[in-house]
């Protein structure tokens, strides 16, 4: 079964953040912010204050590198995170730390490299969609040399399948939410 989920944007984005809600094993509660996708990421990273809220215990501690710092030793917890409501992810393993800018969730590699992501800025719009599992290789080079193009110039019609994958017409998907 895919599971699968388009955000886009009413811009440009520069930082692409969506919607998360995060539990913690061994908790009754959920935290519910805004995780940025972190390419850079090897594993998803909860902030100090969400498992704080939670009232969470660490499963163990490991030593993990961040972009300033080398061997910090950190909680581990375990967790499900739900992404804008459509992707569910179960029995990840999640690190807890201090995060920039007042983040509370960074979606790391541990998360994207189970599926396929794509970041598109059409018409000034960036858009991310992202489904679970990997289902084909999308490669944008032999995709240009083809006859059969990933990207089109045409514009989706209302009853045509909805270009975010979810197999529903574009009227009753993405073209309904004006």
């Amino acid at each position: 079964m895919i599971h699968s989920f388009t955000h886009k944007y009413k811009g440009y984005s520069k930082v692409l953040t969506l919607p998360v809600k995060i539990t913690l094993r061994g908790t009754d509660g959920y935290f519910e912010t805004q995780g940025i996708i972190d390419t850079g990421a090897t594993a998803s990273v909860i902030s100090e204050n969400i498992a704080l809220q939670l009232g969470a215990i660490p499963q163990t501690y490991t030593k993990v590198h961040t972009a300033s710092e080398q061997n910090v030793i950190t909680p581990l917890y375990e967790a499900e995170i739900e992404i804008c409501k459509q992707v569910n992810i179960t029995g990840l393993t999640v690190t807890s730390g201090a995060l920039l800018d007042g983040a509370e969730c960074l979606i790391g590699m541990d998360i994207l490299s189970q599926g396929d992501l794509s970041v598109t800025n059409f018409s000034g719009k960036t858009c991310v969609s992202f489904r679970i599992p990997s289902i084909q290789c999308i490669d944008f080079v032999e995709s240009a040399k083809s006859s059969n193009p990933i990207i089109s110039t045409n514009v989706t019609g209302r009853n045509d399948p909805c270009s975010c994958g979810s197999g529903k017409k574009y009227k009753h998907c993405c073209g309904n939410k004006k």
